[in-house]
């Protein structure tokens, strides 16, 4: 065995070295090409939210609340885990459907998260005025980024971690679809069994060398930190303004303003600058002007208050607003872990705990579709699709979990051979796997571009049309978008037999909807 490297010495690359050597993993090295934390981590906001959209990302992210605070009396150092609290504020109906539902996912995984009412959110000066109600989340907490890093660093090094800083990875080394090891800039090859790209906006042409795509890319992303301010409450409750898209956090007697807005500004992560550490970009009150306003709306007394630092740092967001984590489909030990989407330091603890159990035992330990780097399609990681997808992706991040709501940028990637027919006919096209796809048939201007909506669908009606066609007379499906594999041989029958939970030995000319389920089922 020639040992594991990871590439990227911020929060998840050291989360994912102190995780494999606390499972055993031996001979694992770490390659950092600056300083450790120096890409994206050390000006991370620091937010810690444990309640995410589905079940299987709150298990994840809850995990940090039982790390940090054992990794401090492992190594001996503060991390600056503390507990605050937070609110999630909404303004319309519809958010406050959202978050009673997120509520519900926080009761049942055992955090306490309760609805209140606008009267009940407890942060001095806020402007209540235009406000639904809240999700309240009393784990809701802050860290203190490179505290983090550096403990993550000391625990991994005492159990057996090499961490190299000023070691500049070149290129992965694969050899006839193999993986070998990892190239440096300086000519030396190292080798290696398993690598993971934990480099963060850089990861995508490294990855992209070695065959696997990667749909991310780096955005300007800022906050702002005020001057003190008289009143705040220590700790200071975690504030997010969702319909607004922003968020504030204290920060020993200030406040910290950030957001994610539509149209972000891309950066090259390749660019001139790219290689230098701690990097910070100018100041653009233009881009970050709608955040301020809002946030002088909610909490009023700002206005007063002088701002001491405007903060502008790279950031990676992936072209549908989720990390991209996991063997990637080449499965030859090539693993990622990437595109945080400005949550990598909160999100450090499970990323890194769930890799290093999938790099050691060779398969995903639970259910993490979600974040999976094999949905990622490899037209989706071209450069201008994933800067189309900037337009929408960052927004995306507090944007309303409408179901069935279909993205406006980056369309039309992978088209059927029909596509223009179905356009002809009227279709109402949908993304399924990356394919354009009619979702429903519109006779009129009346049935496109219908609104979204928490309950009863808009377009049930028209599907409820379609359905009756099917049952009734004759329609012909698209299958597109569905992935196909062609099984042949003697055994074929038993294999899919063992595979599938229905019985799939049937005749010629049969179709069976069925899952295909994995060694854990």
């Amino acid at each position: 065995m020639a040992g594991t490297i990871i590439i990227g010495g911020g929060a998840i690359g050291l989360s994912l070295a102190y995780h494999l050597a606390s499972a055993g993993a031996t001979d694992v090295q770490l390659l950092e090409r600056n300083e450790l934390a120096s890409g994206t981590s050390w000006h991370a906001a620091g937010i810690v939210g444990p309640l995410r959209a589905t079940p299987n990302m709150t298990r994840m992210a809850m995990y940090a609340g039982t790390l940090f605070p054992r990794l401090e009396e492992e190594c001996g150092l503060s991390t600056g885990y503390r507990r605050t609290g937070g609110y999630w504020l909404a303004r319309e109906p519809a958010r406050m459907d959202e978050l009673r539902r997120m509520a519900s996912i926080g009761r049942h995984l055992g955090l306490n998260a309760s609805i209140v009412m606008p009267g009940e959110v407890s942060f001095p000066g806020i402007e209540r005025c235009g406000l639904a109600g809240a999700l309240h989340v009393r784990e809701d907490a802050s860290v203190n980024p490179v505290d983090l890093c550096v403990a993550y660093a000391r625990a991994a090094r005492a159990k057996g971690v090499r961490i190299r800083e000023g070691m500049q990875a070149d290129r992965l080394l694969v050899e006839a679809g193999r993986l070998k090891g990892v190239a440096l800039a300086d000519g030396t090859e190292l080798p290696a069994d398993r690598v993971a790209l934990c480099a963060g906006a850089w990861s995508g042409k490294l990855a992209g060398a070695a065959g696997v795509a990667l749909p991310l890319q780096a955005v300007e992303h800022m906050y702002v930190v005020t001057e003190p301010m008289e009143g705040l409450p220590d700790p200071c409750p975690v504030l997010r303004d969702l319909d607004r898209g922003l968020y504030v956090k204290g920060d020993a007697g200030r406040l910290v303003i950030g957001g994610f807005e539509a149209n972000a500004k891309c950066w090259d992560a390749f660019g001139p600058e790219g290689d230098r550490p701690f990097l910070e970009l100018p100041e653009d009150w233009d881009q970050f002007m709608p955040f301020m306003e809002g946030a002088l709306q909610l909490v009023p007394a700002l206005a007063e208050t002088g701002i001491q630092h405007f903060m502008n740092g790279p950031e990676s967001f992936t072209h549908d607003t989720r990390p991209l984590v996991g063997q990637s489909p080449e499965g030859d030990g090539r693993f990622v872990a990437a595109g945080m989407n400005s949550v990598g330091v909160m999100s450090s603890a499970g990323i890194g705990r769930v890799l290093a159990d999938w790099m050691i035992e060779g398969e995903a330990p639970a259910d993490v579709w979600d974040v999976d780097v094999a949905r990622a399609d490899p037209l989706t990681a071209a450069a201008e699709h994933v800067e189309t997808r900037m337009q929408e992706a960052v927004s995306d991040a507090f944007a309303l979990r409408w179901p069935f709501r279909q993205p406006g940028a980056g369309r039309g990637l992978r088209r059927s051979a029909l596509h223009d027919r179905w356009a002809a006919a009227g279709a109402e096209f949908g993304l399924t796997a990356g394919w354009e796809r009619g979702l429903w048939y519109a006779r009129d201007d009346s049935e496109r571009s219908l609104p979204l909506s928490i309950g009863d669908q808009s377009w049930q009606e028209i599907v409820h049309r379609e359905a009756a066609v099917m049952e009734h007379g004759t329609a012909l499906v698209d299958l597109s978008p569905f992935g196909k594999f062609d099984v042949a041989g003697p055994d074929a029958p038993a294999l899919m037999q063992h595979l599938a939970t229905a019985d799939v030995d049937v005749v010629p000319g049969r179709a069976v909807y069925t899952p295909l389920l994995n060694s854990r089922g």
